[in-house]
């Protein structure tokens, strides 16, 4: 019998020396784990976006992701046409095939997070199936863009994470700095990697915040970015109905950037600037509640810069419907442009309450026309002639 008790015993040291054994392989294993062996813990999970664009197509067909998943340590993204008639989507090289509705066309794609993905959409809605390029962005806060996932360890992603970022933080860029300004209340610059610029204009009107990009021609954003936020590539051939902007480029001799004018020589309140419409002959391209597209086209305009008027109706008691009316037309003006593939920005210097602020809007313009240095001078050298006329 006391063998048997031998035996058990020997039997259970045994099996507690292997179970040890056993946790020491795998504390040892735990400390080399590589991110692929992270990634792959993660498999079948499921995260919503925090932020998906898609840019391409006729734009009849919108482009949604409402889910993320990862298998294996490969980001899947769940995405969804609203027609029923998509066949296949190419991704990476090869074809996927979804599931049809009558409405929609669902279907799972190897993505690259945090990035810009060329895909390609067969659709049968025509006379003949016809292929679609789509760039398509996907965004999840904490994924590097490089792997298909960094470290999810930190936290789990949902779709709450950013929502309560800060302005300046636009998924896809790299914020740097914010350039303050000294005067002015209704602009803010912020500056990316890149050469890329936000200028955020806050309408003192309504409190509405436009954001224009400005950045370098062949500057490549996150697909959708333009459906979003008004991007503007260095300007060669403007259309200005801005008489504030008008005279800046007087002062600084761009009127070789000034393909179409909203004023007439003959209404030009500045008599400088009336006077040097007049001699440059610049072509009058309809006003800026009446634009002439087809002479937007014919004359290359790559920036269309309205007045505060197209805001705010210059009578502040005008009827409410008045007021609808315009908001219509800028509506309407902005619209048309984008089909032209023409951005639209807004200055509102008129609408500072102080010369500083007015004259601190040539910083603005800077950034825009790739001059901010002269821009920069002339801004303190209005500033010093302020200072002199108050003395």
């Amino acid at each position: 019998m006391k063998t048997g008790i031998r035996r058990r015993l020997c039997a259970s040291c045994i099996v507690i020396v292997f179970c040890i054994f056993l946790l020491i392989i795998a504390g040892q294993s735990g400390e080399v784990v590589t991110l692929q062996d992270r990634m792959r813990e993660t498999d079948d999970r499921s995260y919503v976006p925090d932020k998906f664009g898609f840019s391409g197509g006729t734009g009849r067909v919108t482009l949604s992701c409402p889910k993320v998943s990862v298998r294996d340590g490969q980001a899947y993204a769940s995405l969804v046409f609203d027609s029923g008639s998509y066949s296949y989507v190419k991704a990476g090289g090869k074809s996927y095939e979804g599931v049809n509705t009558e409405d929609t066309s669902t279907f799972e794609i190897p993505v690259r997070l945090n990035q810009n993905n060329t895909i390609v959409g067969c659709t049968t809605k025509m006379s003949a199936a016809h292929e679609i390029t789509y760039r398509i962005f996907v965004y999840i806060e904490g994924m590097d863009g490089e792997s298909p996932l960094s470290d999810l360890s930190a936290k789990e992603l949902s779709s709450d994470v950013g929502q309560d970022k800060e302005t300046h933080e636009i998924p896809g860029l790299t914020f740097t700095e914010e350039t303050e300004t000294e005067y002015a209340e209704y602009f803010r610059i912020f500056r990316y990697e890149g050469g890329i610029t936000c200028i955020e204009v806050q309408n003192p009107y309504d409190g509405e915040v436009l954001r224009y990009l400005i950045a370098p021609a062949g500057t490549e954003f996150p697909a959708g970015t333009e459906r979003e936020t008004t991007v503007i590539r260095r300007p060669n051939r403007a259309y200005v109905a801005s008489e504030p902007v008008l005279q800046w480029m007087d002062e600084l001799e761009l009127w070789e950037r000034l393909a179409l004018t909203g004023i007439k020589s003959e209404d030009c309140k500045t008599e400088s600037v009336g006077k040097r419409l007049g001699e440059e002959e610049a072509a009058f391209g309809g006003s800026y509640d009446n634009l002439e597209y087809k002479m937007l086209v014919k004359e290359s305009c790559d920036l269309v810069i309205m007045p505060a008027g197209i805001l705010k109706a210059a009578n502040e008691e005008e009827a409410a419907d008045a007021q609808t009316d315009l908001q219509e037309k800028y509506e309407e003006t902005t619209e048309y442009c984008r089909e032209l593939d023409i951005p639209v920005f807004v200055d509102l210097s008129s609408a500072e309450q102080t010369a500083g602020g007015r004259l601190e809007w040539s910083k603005a313009y800077g950034i825009i026309f790739g001059c901010e240095d002269s821009a920069e001078a002339l801004y303190h050298t209005g500033l010093d002639d302020l200072e002199s006329s108050d003395e």
